[in-house]
C-alpha cells in the first residue's frame, strides 16, 4: 500500500518529511485530499516534467469545485499554464521577448536596495521576525520590474494573497474574495497598460506592449492576464521560498558564517536552500494519455502529482543528500535542480525568484551583526497558501 501525503497540511514543516519517507518506501505515493498518485523519483519526475502525455492542470480544480463560469474561470483558463501546444508555445514565445534574462538581471541593484531596506527596522531593533520584514520584498520587486508605483505596492499584495488561492480548492468565501480581487487587478492593469501605450517607460509592461514574433503580438486581454499571472505566480511563491531559505540557512550558523567570508558562493547556497526546502514540494499535472509508472498504469483524465521535493533529496542520485553544503551547486556533476520544472512549463519567473532570494540572503549576511534564530525550528508554525513556509522567524540582530 502506498504511503499518503497531505501538501496543504497545517503543518507544512512535515510535508517534506512526508514525502521523503514516502520516497524510501517505493516510488509513488498517494495525496490524502485527491487521491491522486505522486511520482517520488528524481528520474521519473525529470522525464515525466518533459513528456507531452502530461499537461497542466489548466481548468480541471474549478471542474471540480463547480465553478463553470465567470470572471475567475474567464482570467484563470487564459493564463500561459493553463493552456497547452501552440497556444501556450505562442504566448511563452511572446513573453519571453519582454522577460528576458538580462532584462531580470537588470534588476539586482535594485532588488539589493530593496531587500536591505527590507532588514533595516531589525537591524535598528537588533531583532524582530524576518518573514514580516520580507513580507513586501517580492511583490515590491515585482512591481518595479512591471513599473507599478510603490504606494500600490500594498494593494497589488492584498489581490495577489487573495488570487494565491486560486491554484487550488477554494472555500466560497475564497472564491468571492478571489472573483473580487481578479476584478480590481484586471481594471488597475489594463488602465496601466493603456498609460504605457501612451507613455512607454523601461519597465516590463512596456517591453510586453512591444513584444513580438512573426508579425504576432500579445492582444490587450492577453497581456493584461500575462501581467495579472506573473503578479500572482511570483508573489506568493517567492514569498514562501524566502521564508524556507532563510530557515535554511538560520539552522546552518556554520555554513551562514562562510557565506558572509564567501558571498561569492550565495547562488549555489540558495540553490540548496530550494533543494532542501522548497516552497513549492510538487508539481500537479493531467495525464492526457496512459502514462506507466513503476509498472503501474495511470490512466488519461488522472491527475498526478510529480514530486520535485523528493526527488531533489534522493539519495542515488544527491550526494549526502540530507546535508546542507553550501558549494554543492558550484559543481559540473550535480544534478540539475527540479523545482523550477522542466520542459515546456519550466517556470518562466525563475530567473527572478532567484535573484529575489540571492539579494535578501546577501542583505541578511551583509548585517553587521549575526543573525540567530531565537526559538527552536521545530516549534515554529507553518502556513500553507499556494506555497508552504514558516510563518515567522523571530531573530536577533547581534
Amino acid at each position: 500500500m502506498r504511503e499518503q501525503v497531505d501538501f496543504g497540511a497545517d503543518d507544512g514543516a512535515s510535508v517534506i518529511e512526508a514525502v521523503t519517507r514516502a520516497a524510501a518506501q517505493g516510488p509513488l505515493a498517494t495525496e490524502i485530499l485527491s487521491g491522486a498518485p505522486i511520482v517520488l523519483r528524481y528520474a521519473d519526475v525529470e522525464s515525466l516534467a518533459r513528456d507531452p502525455r502530461l499537461a497542466g492542470v489548466g481548468l480541471t480544480v474549478f471542474d471540480l469545485m463547480g465553478l463553470t463560469e465567470g470572471p475567475l474561470r474567464d482570467w484563470y483558463g487564459g493564463l500561459m499554464f493553463t493552456n497547452e501546444g501552440d497556444a501556450h508555445h505562442r504566448l511563452r514565445a511572446l513573453v519571453a521577448r519582454a522577460f528576458t534574462p538580462r532584462a531580470v538581471e537588470a534588476m539586482r541593484a535594485t532588488t539589493a536596495e530593496l531587500a536591505a531596506s527590507s532588514l533595516e527596522p531589525l537591524a535598528t531593533s537588533g531583532g524582530g521576525d524576518l518573514v514580516e520584514a520580507n513580507a513586501w520584498l517580492a511583490m515590491r520587486v515585482m512591481c518595479r520590474l512591471l513599473g507599478v508605483p510603490d504606494d500600490d505596492v500594498v494593494i497589488f499584495g492584498r489581490w495577489a494573497d487573495a488570487l494565491s488561492v486560486t491554484f487550488s480548492f477554494m472555500e466560497p468565501d475564497q472564491i468571492d474574495a478571489a472573483t473580487s480581487a481578479i476584478t480590481e487587478l484586471l481594471e488597475y492593469v489594463a488602465d496601466l497598460a493603456e498609460e504605457r501605450r501612451a507613455t512607454p517607460g523601461p519597465d516590463l509592461i512596456t517591453g510586453l506592449l512591444h513584444a513580438e514574433t512573426d508579425d504576432d503580438r500579445l492582444t490587450r486581454q492577453e497581456l493584461v492576464s500575462m501581467v495579472t499571472n506573473l503578479l500572482v505566480g511570483g508573489h506568493d511563491t517567492t514569498t514562501s521560498q524566502i521564508g524556507c531559505s532563510l530557515l535554511a540557512l538560520l539552522n546552518e550558523p556554520e555554513q551562514t558564517d562562510h557565506l558572509r567570508a564567501r558571498p561569492d558562493l550565495v547562488p549555489s547556497a540558495v540553490s540548496e536552500t530550494i533543494r532542501l526546502q522548497p516552497s513549492i514540494p510538487a508539481m500537479p499535472r493531467t495525464v492526457v494519455a496512459p502514462i506507466t509508472v513503476a509498472e503501474e498504469e495511470i490512466p488519461a483524465g488522472s491527475m498526478v502529482f510529480l514530486c520535485t521535493a523528493a526527488a531533489n533529496r534522493e539519495p542515488s542520485v544527491w550526494k549526502n543528500a540530507d546535508r546542507f553544503e553550501s558549494t554543492r551547486f558550484t559543481e559540473p556533476s550535480t544534478p540539475r535542480l527540479l523545482t523550477f520544472g522542466a520542459g515546456p512549463h519550466y517556470c518562466l519567473g525563475a530567473a527572478l525568484a532567484r535573484l529575489t532570494l540571492e539579494e535578501c540572503v546577501r542583505a541578511m549576511l551583509d548585517l553587521v551583526r549575526p543573525v540567530r534564530l531565537v526559538e527552536d525550528p521545530t516549534l515554529i508554525p507553518w502556513r500553507t497558501v499556494l506555497g508552504r513556509s514558516p510563518a515567522r522567524l523571530q531573530v536577533t540582530v547581534g
